[in-house]
């Protein structure tokens, strides 16, 4: 009994340090409202005219892995929307866009409106209002990067959000649930810059790469045909 004991514990202790087994710990509801500003923000990001010219790869640096391959696929889906050329082939010598996830994940943010009850015992309060929301963030920058490590131009950053909230009334009354994750616009209308940054940006990249200003596709306008 002993050895099987301790075959099951070398079996267990073997698995928790096998990178095979890792997993995601965020709930479903955290991976759906990170995942979904992640989209958003792509969405979001001007794209440089010029791309539909030639055949690009697409990398991805962020903070951790968990979204890094949800992050290309978006973004690999989008660009060929606008007709570019992605390679599926990551060891092909194009120029890259390199899509830098600069965060991505979810808070939460509870706000309680009530009164305390002085000398109760288990709750300790009354709420008349409580709305537990929970919010996910992603930031994406893209850069665009010749086959030989020449930057061409970098985009302003891109931030988007998705909201989700259970609000109860009078602790018992719910809770109801409002979400925007149903309403995900996969076409920029989210354009979240204002106009003195992107042409303080457009024009950096006149002046250091030689970029045409005018040369973007901007999400909130439809692409050229």
């Amino acid at each position: 009994m002993r050895t099987v004991y301790i075959i099951f514990l070398c079996i267990l202790i073997s698995g928790c340090f096998n990178p095979g087994m890792m997993i995601d710990g965020r709930t479903a509801l955290e991976q759906q409202l990170t995942r979904g500003a992640i989209l958003r923000a792509v969405h979001k990001l001007p794209i440089l005219k010029a791309v539909r010219n030639g055949r690009w790869k697409i990398t991805v640096v962020s903070p951790d892995t968990h979204d890094d391959s949800w992050t290309h696929a978006q973004l690999r889906q989008y660009l060929i929307s606008l007709g570019v050329d992605i390679a599926t082939n990551a060891s092909e010598n194009l120029p890259v866009i390199e899509a830098v996830l600069q965060f991505a994940g979810s808070d939460t943010d509870p706000f309680i409106i009530g009164f305390p009850i002085p000398g109760s015992m288990g709750t300790s309060s009354v709420s008349l209002f409580h709305d537990n929301a929970q919010r996910g963030r992603a930031q994406i920058q893209l850069n665009f990067w010749t086959s030989d490590g020449r930057l061409i131009a970098q985009t302003p950053t891109a931030y988007a959000e998705t909201h989700y909230s259970d609000i109860t009334f009078l602790l018992f009354i719910g809770p109801f649930s409002f979400t925007d994750l149903n309403n995900i616009d996969t076409y920029g209308r989210f354009i979240n810059i204002g106009e003195d940054t992107w042409e303080l940006t457009k024009k950096s990249f006149t002046d250091t790469h030689g970029v045409v200003t005018n040369d973007w596709i901007v999400p909130e306008n439809k692409p050229d045909p």
